[in-house]
């Protein structure tokens, strides 16, 4: 089994430049990784147990949208292949499938998920897309995005590979807006997820100890889908789990339509006619 690995590797982008001091794992990226692998054998089933059952669901709810057929598809963050072959169960026609993510060990566990599909596998991280402009007609995110380093390169990024008016699905956690929900959802992840874990999957819990850095590093709800906005129209925000889960569908912006485009360390520069929504 072959993998095709960027020229570059990880140093394409010096990691200075792609920790988000707002939104994104930053420093905390490689914790979470190790965490990741520790419960590569058990992470399809305790995600299965700790979303009651409704991970397949959520999953289905946004590809739908992508229906009925997508030329080339790049699933970002693809870990051990779920939200592929769920696009395919669900009737969505895939002529070429692309596979990304940083890690060796889950693009293997997805080759040989999909091996009939033969997709093509990449190693990668979010923040620098190993492609060229322009290049999927849609790129899905499943339960992945949250491990960006850093959100908002990882969405610009994601925007420059997709065809103009492309399709951009996520399926994640989510941040409610109201403090109450919020707090709830906190103690969920922060308590009652772990406490889960080492019951059912003895040490395995470490990990979902871990997640409760990737749920604190998120934006909320609404800063998700502002962010989204800024390279992307047609934003449907859809919220399950009294805002715990979020399932967004979005179109890429036309290049003319985008007035500001925001980069680390503040900066704006003018880029169209119009303001983005």
């Amino acid at each position: 089994m072959t993998f095709r690995l960027h020229p570059e590797g990880s140093n394409l982008v010096k990691r200075d430049r792609i920790i988000s001091k707002r939104f994104g794992l930053g420093e905390q990226w490689e914790k979470v990784k190790d965490a990741l692998y520790s419960v590569m054998p058990v992470y399809e089933r305790v995600n299965h147990l700790i979303s009651f059952g409704r991970d397949m669901n959520y999953r289905k709810m946004g590809i739908i949208n992508a229906l009925p057929f997508a030329d080339t598809v790049l699933d970002a963050g693809c870990g051990p292949g779920v939200m592929s072959e769920v696009a395919f169960k669900s009737g969505l026609n895939i002529k070429n499938l692309i596979l990304l993510d940083p890690a060796f060990e889950f693009l293997t566990l997805a080759k040989k998920r999909l091996a009939d599909k033969r997709p093509e596998a990449v190693v990668g991280l979010f923040e620098a897309l190993p492609f060229k402009r322009e290049k999927f007609d849609l790129v899905m995110c499943g339960f992945s995005l949250r491990d960006a380093m850093d959100m908002r390169l990882s969405i610009k990024e994601i925007s420059r590979v997709l065809k103009e008016d492309g399709d951009f699905i996520v399926v994640d956690l989510g941040k409610p807006d109201d403090l109450v929900k919020r707090v709830v959802i906190d103690i969920w992840w922060r308590f009652v997820v772990p406490f889960i874990t080492v019951i059912f999957v003895r040490g395995k819990g470490l990990f979902y100890i871990v997640l409760y850095t990737t749920y604190w590093k998120l934006p909320k709800n609404s800063e998700l889908k502002n962010i989204i906005g800024m390279w992307f129209d047609d934003v449907v925000f859809r919220v399950n789990m009294h805002g715990g889960v979020v399932i967004v569908t979005a179109k890429k912006k036309y290049a003319g339509d985008r007035k500001y485009e925001r980069f680390i360390g503040g900066t704006v520069s003018l880029k169209g006619e119009s303001a983005s929504k």
